[in-house]
């Protein structure tokens, strides 16, 4: 039998569709690539001076943004732990603030993470961009954007518990949304990282089951750790991305990704604002399994 150690251990660190629950299907463009912006961890609080670890989590933003303004992105999307710590209705109304001067650039689209609250979020956010899964609790975005589909899931099981738990209802529709769907190039964004942690996402490997097979689905891309790297579960890429707000290691950048999809690869710039800036400007190229 499979344990979730030894998978871990043995894969990830490894070197027009039927809509259940979901509206029509049509595409926001008809190019050869989409460019996106990708955030993650912005811990975005209430007091907009609040300092973590000496970074200032909204300086940082304020000098982000206009580099990602200038990158002239298709969409823009949020890993995750967007606001602070427990997701309060006073840190949303700051990212609300933040996410306006961003939808002027580009829609945005937000996967929850473990630091959000679903019923605040919701209450800050009745309306947003992309198409809705009917998942009770859960707030799921699909985003068609030829040559691609974005799917933001959601991993927020209790606001402040650093577990994550997409559970059984999420992965049912993900299931059948990926079994009925067309082969359109896919890539699923969501907050939790993966691994032996007690803080990583639970249903790891049963989320792992569904996707592995499904050749359409070329990418996972998530924040939670507050680090940059590549790796990859058998063939599937797996990409972490950076905080925008504060890192855990001095070794490790904050900032943002500025990532271009094709059908058939990406190539990913880094934009380090703050912490180890080495790397800064540097783009990492894949190519996605047939």
């Amino acid at each position: 039998m499979l344990n979730r150690r030894s998978f871990i251990k043995n894969s990830i660190f490894a070197a027009g569709a039927a809509s259940f629950g979901i509206t029509e299907i049509t595409y926001a463009n008809a190019g050869d690539s989409t460019r996106w912006a990708l955030l993650s961890d912005t811990h975005i609080p209430a007091d907009r001076a609040e300092q973590v670890r000496g970074f200032s989590i909204t300086k940082n933003l304020d000098q982000l943004l206009p580099q990602v303004a200038e990158s002239k992105p298709d969409g823009i999307g949020i890993t995750g732990d967007i606001a602070r710590l427990r997701g309060l209705r006073e840190d949303y109304a700051v990212v609300k603030v933040y996410v306006e001067q961003m939808n002027k650039i580009a829609p945005v689209y937000m996967a929850l993470g473990n630091h959000d609250n679903y019923k605040n979020f919701t209450e800050a956010f009745p309306a947003t961009p992309g198409e809705k899964a009917a998942v009770k609790g859960k707030h799921i975005t699909v985003v068609n954007i030829a040559p691609m589909r974005l799917i933001f899931l959601d991993s927020l099981q209790i606001t402040n518990n650093t577990a994550g738990l997409l559970g059984q209802a999420q992965r049912n529709w993900l299931d059948q949304y990926l079994k009925e769907s067309d082969n359109t190039p896919t890539l699923l964004l969501l907050h939790h990282s993966f691994g032996e942690s007690d803080g990583a996402l639970l249903d790891d490997i049963r989320f792992f089951k569904i996707v592995t097979d499904q050749r359409k689905v070329k990418a996972i891309i998530y924040g939670h750790s507050h680090h940059y790297s590549f790796a990859k579960q058998g063939d599937l890429d797996l990409i972490n991305l950076p905080s925008t707000a504060y890192n855990f290691a001095e070794s490790v950048p904050v900032g943002w990704v500025d990532a271009t999809f094709t059908a058939s690869g990406a190539k990913f710039k880094l934009n380090a604002v703050a912490g180890n800036q080495a790397d800064d400007g540097k783009v990492t190229q894949l190519t996605w399994r047939s």
